[in-house]
């Protein structure tokens, strides 16, 4: 039941669009279906190393003053909002550097240890937990439930993205990238307020 719980939680925090979704789609649309499947691993795999670490941090996190939260959630908040407009500015030039990815897993991976909405997410997730889950086997359940619905997600987006984006124009690609910017822009400005 708590695999359950963890996945369905997971799909919550993942079903977002942000900038690994929106990475996953670009890949799709620039080096097709296995390259974008081969960057959901990637993804996957960044999220095997983030929930334990997330989940176990939680009572440490739980007990950081809120002072140094709020300065830690501001600090991402304008990571965010610094990728947010160089996706927005720049949106053909993000098209072709997804285009020039070699390793797609290790890219992907990558991104999603260093993407502070990954971070923010995870973490939140784990501080959110009622007592009853905190128990160590109801925990590492809970986590393998998180990490199933990131790999269903993840894999079923590269899979899509890399049937129908190539489909698209470049210029509609190029809107739906400026979009994901502004979508980024939004979640940035939240955390530094």
């Amino acid at each position: 039941m708590v695999v359950i719980l963890g996945f369905l939680a997971g799909l919550v925090l993942v079903a977002p669009v942000g900038p690994v979704a929106l990475t996953l789609f670009g890949l799709g649309a620039a080096q097709g279906r296995r390259a974008a499947i081969a960057g959901a691993g990637g993804v996957v795999l960044a999220d095997l190393i983030i929930m334990p670490m997330a989940l176990s941090g939680a009572g440490f996190l739980g007990s950081l003053d809120q002072g140094v939260v709020h300065r830690l959630e501001v600090f991402m908040g304008m990571a965010l909002v610094m990728l947010a407009m160089v996706t927005i500015l720049h949106a053909e030039r993000t098209q072709d550097a997804l285009g020039a990815i070699r390793h797609p897993t290790r890219a992907l991976a990558a991104m999603t240890l260093l993407n502070p909405l990954s971070i923010v997410a995870w973490t939140g997730l784990a501080l959110a937990l009622p007592p009853s889950i905190r128990a160590p086997a109801a925990l590492t359940a809970f986590g393998i439930g998180v990490v199933l619905a990131s790999a269903v997600w993840h894999t079923g987006l590269a899979a899509a993205s890399g049937s129908f984006a190539p489909r698209l124009g470049r210029r509609p690609r190029t809107v739906l990238t400026q979009l994901s910017g502004l979508v980024l822009l939004f979640v940035g400005g939240v955390l530094v307020v």
